[in-house]
């Protein structure tokens, strides 16, 4: 495997005088962008900062995110970062504890933040004044051998998993992996030539994966000077991007943005989605809009981008528009029972992978997510019989009964056909559920009506519960966490 870092610096060096970043009326040349990578590499040497140690960056979203983080996949440091504000008080000092990071990058006036780094003097804390090092000595540096890139052994990002599912994970990702993540999409989605690409989510996040793939194709990473729909309507009037990543709901906000269909997207070529399917509707709208060019990308922090792909043609057949598509290239899936046995087509079971892109390691809790060279994913998926992948559900939300996988999913899609009305389905014991409905008043004729729907299944109804409006998270999925406190 190719370290990330020799795959960063190969790119910067290979159009020196395009664009490779813009934000707003400001951009980076490869070439600038390169300078800033060694210069950050020099500082931090500087600052005393040794291969392996930690650096946290708590910034606004930009390029220099970015380029920090490419910094320390060069040196073999361990980048990470945390939103500006997303962590308050004792939140914010438990994932310090937890990171441990060895430097900071952060403006001051977090008056957590800052009281967390006076009582740390060993934490070296860096702003962005110190890193303004666009400086001539480090290209020099590079090119006579005194920086040497990490192996692809390094451990150079620790990415936090959501916490939605379970205890906050903090997942190491080596140099090589992120490499194959980098080379693996640069492959496999159908880029336009030297794509502009316009990302609605941070460059810390999941979606920063992407910016390597874009300036290894010569393309130009375009971030919105804020969040929101409004700002993504700016950026792409000003910079007429061909391909748009975002999550859905940065997705929705834009397809309900009464603004967004007076925009030109002629020349959208791609638009790149991850993190939850979407419905008809939402597809026939971005359909509408954008044109027939949706492309969707599944992984987790652990395989990050890289389990299975949706191409735009998937987008037009009913069967698999809402699937999480084909593996990658290079990735091999397994769909298993609770016993670990492969189950045929059609059949729901515990979705294990394995492959170039997959982390081996947490830092927090200590541990592997690995078993016997197999990333147990904890998503219940089931294959169709082309091989696509369909999402069900979360393993620890599943009943399991004899060597089998009982979905809240499954039963929720038969119930909600049979009565006309969106159901939850919540376990409250090992062959057991709650039935919650949306948008109905107490009353005997509903419940009879999912009692007899549920009759043959091997399950026992412990109660209907008639709800005003079901619980969903951020992405729009059912909360499954706070429903099953709502059937308590």
């Amino acid at each position: 495997m190719t370290a990330i870092g020799w795959l960063v610096l190969d790119a910067l060096r290979a159009w020196p005088d395009r664009v490779a970043f813009r934000q707003g009326s400001a951009e980076l040349t490869y070439r600038e962008a390169e300078r800033l990578v060694l210069g950050v590499v020099e500082t931090l040497a500087e600052a005393g900062l040794r291969p392996g140690d930690t650096v946290l960056q708590i910034r606004p979203n930009d390029p220099l995110q970015w380029l920090v983080n490419a910094a320390c996949y060069v040196a073999g440091h361990c980048s990470a970062a945390l939103p500006p504000g997303g962590l308050r008080g004792p939140a914010l000092a438990e994932r310090l504890r937890l990171v441990a990071p060895d430097a900071v990058l952060a403006e001051p006036g977090d008056p957590d933040l800052d009281a967390w780094l006076r009582a740390r003097p060993e934490v070296r804390a860096l702003t962005d004044r110190d890193l303004a090092v666009l400086r001539e000595s480090g290209a020099v540096a590079r090119e006579t051998g005194n920086i040497a890139e990490a192996p692809a052994s390094a451990v150079v990002r620790l990415a936090f998993t959501s916490g939605t599912t379970g205890p906050v994970k903090g997942v190491e990702l080596s140099g090589g992996a992120l490499g194959a993540v980098a080379t693996a999409l640069r492959d496999t989605l159908p880029w336009p030539a030297r794509p502009r690409v316009l990302c609605a989510e941070s460059v810390s996040g999941g979606f920063g994966n992407m910016v390597l793939p874009t300036l290894m194709l010569g393309g130009t990473f375009i971030i919105p000077e804020r969040s929101g729909p409004d700002a993504l309507l700016d950026a792409a009037a000003a910079h007429d991007p061909t391909v748009l990543m975002a999550m859905p709901p940065a997705l929705r906000a834009l397809l309900a943005h009464p603004d967004a269909a007076g925009q030109d997207w002629s020349s959208m070529a791609l638009v790149v989605y991850s993190g939850a399917s979407l419905t008809d509707e939402e597809i026939g709208r971005a359909h509408a809009l954008f044109g027939e060019v949706l492309c969707g990308v599944f992984g987790q922090v652990e395989v990050p981008k890289t389990i299975a792909w949706t191409r735009p043609a998937d987008h037009l057949d009913p069967r698999s528009r809402s699937s999480l598509g084909m593996p990658f290239p290079g990735t091999e899936v397994r769909v298993c029972g609770p016993g670990g046995r492969d189950l045929p087509a059609g059949q729901a079971g515990e979705l294990w992978v394995r492959g170039a892109t997959t982390a081996h390691a947490y830092a927090f809790p200590s541990g592997t997510p690995v078993e016997n060279g197999w990333l147990r994913t904890g998503d219940v998926c089931r294959r169709d019989a082309d091989g696509r992948l369909h999402y069900v559900n979360r393993v620890h939300h599943a009943l399991r009964i004899a060597d089998a996988y009982l979905c809240p999913s499954d039963l929720e899609a038969v119930v909600s056909q049979r009565i006309g009305h969106p159901v939850a389905v919540a376990p409250t014991g090992p062959a057991s559920v709650a039935v919650l409905v949306e948008g109905v008043t107490p009353g005997g004729t509903v419940e009879e009506a999912v009692r007899d729907v549920l009759r043959d299944a091997p399950v026992t109804v412990d109660e209907v519960v008639p709800v005003e409006r079901l619980l969903r998270d951020v992405m729009g999925r059912l909360d499954r966490a706070r429903l099953a406190g709502v059937a308590g």
